[in-house]
């Protein structure tokens, strides 16, 4: 039975966790796919309850865990009145799932999800705001799922194929329609503290145009396109994933690559204009192009890099991971490609 709260959880827009056992985690026996619907390679999930009723979250590596109180109420789930920051906040569990179309709950919260109100703020969240018969990426969501669900486990994503899976923490297997494929392992980082991993936002190197810069992994990454821009860039809905990348930063790319693209006003939620990166590595892999969203460069000195072992300069989306197949293991601190 679950079991009251004991540990922190993630709140918006505090976004922490109280510390945990770095080697923390609940591994399980097999890989257990998700029953997610990807967006481009935006990644929604979509799990039954045992009484039929389908519930959709968002997932971002890199931002709050959130369930809507409107969804806890049409739920009827039961919430408690859980410590999150030092403050007593409303929470709940997910309710009983059927066992074909499961997700976990959250490890490091005991299971509970913060409930918010249904106002869909900051304005990133209107990601998931929409009508039940709408386009597929806009049907009202009931959530959030983010750093503290993702944390304590190794999930594999495949971008190809479009599969998530939940997979032992142990290993990593080879794909069963293809036992000769390689895997390159490279690290990645996270706020320790001693034996303890104070928070669950990933810290991974990137290269760009010969400069290595520290990026938080942050796969839900994404902005609303102004009309123009998603006409310019020849897509046909606004969702669009992109990085984030701080203003300095972006600024030193065009003063060395004046001929880098860049779509001015392209976000419709915060104005910033974004810059195409013609390539891009992480570890072994080369991604391109590679689309930022600029931010104030206090995004990331005062916001980002508040939950990273080192400073951040930018957001490492989904985008840069086109057509891969990779598994971020928590427990183990790596992030993997599997070349087939």
């Amino acid at each position: 039975m679950h079991h009251l709260l004991k540990l922190l959880i993630a709140s918006i827009p505090v976004l922490l966790a109280s510390g945990t056992s770095i080697s923390a985690a609940q591994d399980i026996e097999h890989p257990i796919r998700m029953p997610a619907a990807f967006h481009d390679v935006l990644i929604y999930v979509e799990p039954v309850s045992e009484d039929g009723d389908t519930l959709r979250f968002f997932t971002d590596s890199a931002d709050g865990s959130i369930m809507y109180k409107g969804s806890v109420d049409r739920l009827g789930l039961t919430t408690t009145s859980a410590i999150i920051q030092d403050q007593q906040q409303l929470a709940a569990f997910l309710p009983p799932m059927d066992s074909s179309l499961f997700i976990p709950p959250p490890l490091i919260s005991d299971g509970l999800i913060p409930v918010r109100d249904d106002d869909r703020m900051p304005p990133h969240h209107r990601v998931i705001l929409g009508v039940e018969d709408g386009p597929a990426h806009v049907r009202q969501g009931d959530g959030i799922l983010g750093s503290t669900w993702f944390a304590g486990r190794a999930w594999t994503i495949d971008f190809g194929r479009e599969t998530f899976h939940v997979v032992p923490t142990g290993h990593t297997p080879h794909p069963p329609e293809n036992p000769d494929s390689r895997e390159t392992v490279i690290p990645i980082s996270f706020y320790e503290e001693g034996d303890l991993r104070r928070y669950h936002f990933a810290r991974v190197a990137v290269v760009v145009a010969g400069d290595s810069l520290s990026m938080v992994l942050k796969t839900g990454s994404h902005i609303q396109l102004e009309d123009a821009v998603r006409e310019a860039l020849g897509v046909d809905e606004s969702l669009f994933p992109a990085g984030l990348v701080s203003e300095s930063v972006a600024a030193g790319w065009l003063e060395e690559h004046p001929d880098w693209k860049v779509y001015e006003d392209a976000d419709q939620n915060y104005g910033s204009n974004l810059i195409e990166v013609p390539e891009l590595q992480v570890g072994p892999h080369n991604a391109g192009p590679v689309h930022f969203a600029i931010r104030r460069d206090e995004a990331f000195s005062e916001w980002f890099s508040q939950f990273t072992d080192e400073a951040v300069v930018g957001a490492l989306g989904a985008d840069a991971f086109r057509g891969t197949r990779i598994t971020v293991n928590y427990p183990r601190s790596v992030l993997i490609f599997h070349d087939e």
